[in-house]
């Protein structure tokens, strides 16, 4: 893209999709792929969590991004297809964070990179949206970012808490309005009837022998991996 026609645009627009992805599956590339065209994203970074505080026991980091990098492979396909094209970018940024990867940390070190004029956006779904107030420095995610978030079915706002239900009433905001302002609001989506849930894809992975066929919301190249390294069994 031109920085003529990016300019005509107006502010850079990034979207964040982080997540254990553990493992990444077609959902999340989904709602990558979903937000991406409804932002008209000029960059989607797929950010694989490192030592995340709410979840023990994870894979290693080093199978969790060599899942996301061919995964990723399949999405920057898709996003070649997208007008404008989107640009996909596998950030390793938490992974090598020592510690704890607090989100309102990345979302910081993100608004310094790319400046006060782009819009940034953190890429959700909408399990994590109602229990957004349970994480690190919830409040402050909004001054460096918006949240935006793809329901799930059966998803009802009246989950959420009451302080998060009035910040949804105060911030919701069109994806016009999130294009066009660096931060501070939220958009929900309901258009992408997906509901994949990672805990029991790993369950069914656990059972599964190397004669079993694919799991349908497992992309092929990252199925290949988990049976070439013998991960998710029981």
């Amino acid at each position: 893209m031109t920085v003529t026609s990016r300019a005509a645009r107006g502010p850079k627009r990034i979207g964040v999709l982080g997540g254990t992805f553990d493992p990444i599956h077609t959902g999340h590339l989904a709602l990558g792929a979903l937000f991406a065209r409804t932002l008209a994203l000029d960059e989607l970074l797929l950010m694989p969590a490192g030592q995340q505080p709410q979840k023990q026991g994870s894979t290693p980091a080093v199978h969790r991004l060599a899942m996301t990098r061919l995964a990723a492979e399949l999405l920057a396909e898709e996003l070649q297809r997208t007008h404008p094209a989107t640009q996909l970018i596998v950030s390793t940024r938490e992974i090598e964070r020592a510690g704890p990867s607090y989100t309102i940390d990345t979302l910081r070190e993100l608004r310094a990179d790319y400046g006060p004029q782009a819009s940034l956006s953190l890429l959700i779904g909408s399990d994590q949206l109602v229990r957004l107030d349970t994480w690190h420095a919830w409040r402050e995610l909004f001054d460096y970012a918006h949240v935006c978030a793809a329901a799930r079915p059966g998803f009802s706002r009246e989950t959420a808490s009451l302080p998060l239900r009035e910040v949804f009433a105060e911030r919701e905001k069109s994806a016009l309005g999130v294009q066009s302002t660096p931060c501070g609001g939220i958009l929900i989506d309901d258009s992408l009837a997906v509901d994949i849930s990672a805990t029991e894809l790993r369950a069914a992975l656990a059972h599964a022998t190397d004669a079993a066929s694919r799991p349908a919301n497992l992309p092929e190249p990252v199925w290949e991996y988990i049976r070439a390294q013998h991960l998710y069994r029981a």
